[in-house]
C-alpha cells in the first residue's frame, strides 16, 4: 500500500479504539436491519477484531447510497461520499475466511448478506463479488451506526 490515505482522519481513530458513537445506534438488529436494507455493492473497509478487550468484533463498510432511500442518503456515484457502516457484534465465537486471493489492490464489494438462526447463536455470512466469504457465529448483540463522511451520524 502506497502513502495515500484511503480513509477520513476520524475513521482510523475511532475504528482502533473502538470508539464509535454507539450511543447514537440504530434500533435495529442485524436481521432486522438485513431485511430493511442491503450491503449489496458496499465496500469492505475492515472486520477488527477486539481481542484485546473482548470478543466483539466491528465490521466496517462503505455502504453504497445507490441502495439507500434518498431520505436517508442521495445517491453519488463517488465512493467517497458515501456513507460508513458499523456492526459492532458482542460475544462472537467463530470468525472464519474463505477464498481471500490477491486482487490487485482492488476493494472487495459484498455481493451479499443473510443470517441464519442456530438455536442459540447466529451465523452471519457475508460474501463478497469475487468469490470471498467471512462468517461469523455469535450469541451477543449487534449495534449499528451509520456515519457520513464527515463522521456526522446519519439516522437509519
Amino acid at each position: 500500500m502506497d502513502d495515500e490515505q484511503f480513509y477520513p482522519d476520524w475513521l482510523y481513530k475511532k475504528l482502533i479504539e473502538d470508539d464509535l458513537s454507539w450511543d447514537k445506534k440504530s434500533t435495529l438488529d442485524l436481521d432486522s436491519f438485513l431485511k430493511k436494507y442491503t450491503l449489496h455493492d458496499s465496500h469492505w473497509v475492515g472486520l477488527f477484531h477486539h481481542l484485546a478487550f473482548d470478543r466483539s468484533v466491528t465490521l466496517a463498510f462503505q455502504w453504497d447510497s445507490f441502495w439507500l432511500p434518498d431520505d436517508i442518503k442521495a445517491y453519488s456515484p463517488l465512493v467517497d461520499d458515501w456513507p460508513y457502516l458499523f456492526i459492532k457484534i458482542d460475544d462472537v465465537n467463530e470468525v472464519t475466511t474463505a477464498n481471500y486471493a490477491d486482487i490487485d489492490g482492488i476493494n472487495r464489494a459484498i455481493s451479499g448478506a443473510e443470517t441464519l438462526d442456530m438455536g442459540g447463536a447466529i451465523h452471519l455470512a457475508i460474501d463478497d463479488v469475487f468469490g470471498g466469504q467471512v462468517n461469523l457465529v455469535f450469541k451477543g448483540s449487534q449495534d449499528i451506526i451509520a456515519l457520513n463522511p464527515d463522521g456526522s451520524v446519519l439516522s437509519i
